[in-house]
């Protein structure tokens, strides 16, 4: 008897360790392989834009010992040249005025001598405005009225306000002159236009 309970609780005991044998087993996620996960990259950030040129600046009058000249300008980009606007107060009634832009951006008193000569890059000799060889520089006269104020409305072809390239024709910096006697015109280098009794940096 014992025999046969014993025959039969074998198959049993093997039944239930096959169906242990055959549950999953519940497995630990693999660690992931950061051999092969790209290094961060630093990417350089970009350079600001450079400020846009500015397309109007201005030009204000100091007078020279023992003027009372003063006055102001406004210079704007205007198509293959510029503009200028503006005025100046204290000149001798209803008389012309030497008016030029000149090549250095100084107005030390007494007299204006640190501003150097006409604005003159292309070297050209001195000219009326509308002449076809003439400094960069060369402005019309300015026309006093009778109360010794003259209104400027000028254009010049040829020149710029600021060329980020630097070009030999921007007057960004310059200085713009107003002298005691008419320009001729015809006198080398200066036009004959006397003494220099106003001066403004362009900036």
């Amino acid at each position: 008897m014992k025999i046969l309970a014993l025959a039969l609780l074998i198959p049993i005991v093997a039944c239930t360790a096959c169906g242990k044998k055959d549950e999953p087993q519940a497995t630990s996620p693999a660690p992931a392989d950061t051999a092969d996960a790209p290094a961060s990259v630093n990417t350089p950030a970009a350079p600001p834009a450079p400020e846009p040129a500015p397309s109007t600046v201005h030009a204000t009058l100091t007078a020279a010992a023992g003027s009372s000249v003063q006055g102001g300008f406004t210079l704007v980009n205007q198509g293959s040249g510029i503009s200028i606007r503006g005025e100046i107060t204290g000149l001798e009634p209803g008389k012309e005025h030497g008016f030029h832009v000149h090549e250095v951006g100084e107005c030390s008193l007494p007299n204006f001598e640190s501003a150097g000569g006409h604005f003159n890059p292309t070297e050209d000799p001195h000219g009326g405005p509308e002449s076809t060889a003439r400094h960069l520089g060369d402005l019309p006269n300015a026309k006093a009225d009778d109360n010794g104020r003259a209104l400027i409305d000028v254009n010049v072809d040829g020149v710029t306000l600021v060329d980020r390239d630097g070009a030999p024709t921007e007057i960004m910096g310059k200085a713009i002159i107003v002298h005691a006697m008419p320009d001729d015109y015809e006198t080398q280098p200066s036009g004959g236009s006397g003494a220099r009794i106003a001066c403004g940096v362009i900036s």
